[in-house]
C-alpha cells in the first residue's frame, strides 16, 4: 500500500542513509520482560559503539610517549575486534546488506524475497552497525506500511517500546553517522543508492 501524506511526514527528519546488514525477526512485543532484556542488551551495544566510534584516533596533535602508546594500543584493539567480528560472522552468519534510511524512531529498508512481513506485523529489526564490532542492535518495531520507489519495494517501520537509554543512544548514533556521512558523501553514490536527497526526503514523485 502507499502511505498517506500524514504518515509520510512522520518519516522525515535527521536520518542515516546507508547499506547495513539487516534482518527482520517477527515477534510478539507483548512480553514486557523480554522487551526489557532486549532493550538492556541494545543499550549496552549502543554504548560500546559510541565509545569505539567517538574515541580520538589521531595522535598527531599530541606527540607524547603516552599518546603514541595509546595509538599502538588502539591499533591492536582494532585488529582484535576485526578478528572477533570475522569469527562471529563466520560462526553465526551476518545478514545481507540492505539499503536503509534509519532515524531515531523509525526505519525504512529495501525489501528482499527473504522478508516475511506485512503492515501491522511486530518484531525486531536487527542491525549490525559496524563491521569491526561483533555487535547487533535489536529494535522492537511495528511495520506501518510499504511503498514502491523506483521499482523497489520498501518497508516502513516505527520503533516501539524502546527504553529512554536506547532512544538516546539511537539519537546519538544517527547524529554521529549523519555528520560523518555528509562530510564524505560528495562524489559518492550513497544518496543515489537509497533514492534520497541530502535533505533527508525522497524527491517528489513524477506524475
Amino acid at each position: 500500500m502507499m502511505i498517506s501524506r500524514a504518515e509520510n511526514d512522520e518519516f522525515e527528519g535527521l536520518a542515516l542513509h546507508d547499506q547495513l546488514p539487516l534482518v527482520w525477526e517477527a515477534a510478539d512485543l507483548g512480553d514486557a520482560a523480554t522487551v526489557e532484556q532486549i532493550n538492556m542488551e541494545t543499550a549496552r551495544s549502543l554504548q560500546a559503539l559510541s565509545i569505539f566510534e567517538e574515541a580520538p584516533r589521531d595522535p598527531a596533535a599530541d606527540s607524547t610517549i603516552a599518546s603514541q602508546e595509546l595509538a599502538h594500543l588502539e591499533a591492536k584493539v582494532d585488529v582484535l575486534l576485526s578478528l572477533v567480528g570475522r569469527l562471529v560472522g563466520e560462526k553465526f552468519g551476518i545478514p545481507a546488506l540492505r539499503s536503509l534510511v534509519l532515524r531515531a524512531d523509525s526505519v525504512e529498508w529495501a525489501a528482499s524475497d527473504q522478508d516475511n512481513a506485512a503492515p501491522g506485523d511486530t518484531g525486531y529489526l536487527v542491525l549490525h552497525p559496524n563491521s569491526m564490532l561483533p555487535l547487533s542492535l535489536r529494535l522492537a518495531s511495528r511495520i506501518v506500511g510499504t511503498v514502491e520507489r523506483n521499482g523497489v519495494h520498501w518497508f516502513l517501520a516505527r520503533f516501539e517500546t524502546l527504553s529512554p537509554t536506547v532512544r538516546t543512544g539511537m539519537e546519538k548514533l544517527i547524529f554521529r553517522r549523519h555528520r560523518r556521512q555528509i562530510a564524505i558523501a560528495k562524489g559518492t553514490g550513497v544518496f543515489m543508492d537509497t533514492g534520497f536527497t541530502e535533505t533527508g526526503c525522497f524527491p517528489a514523485p513524477k506524475i
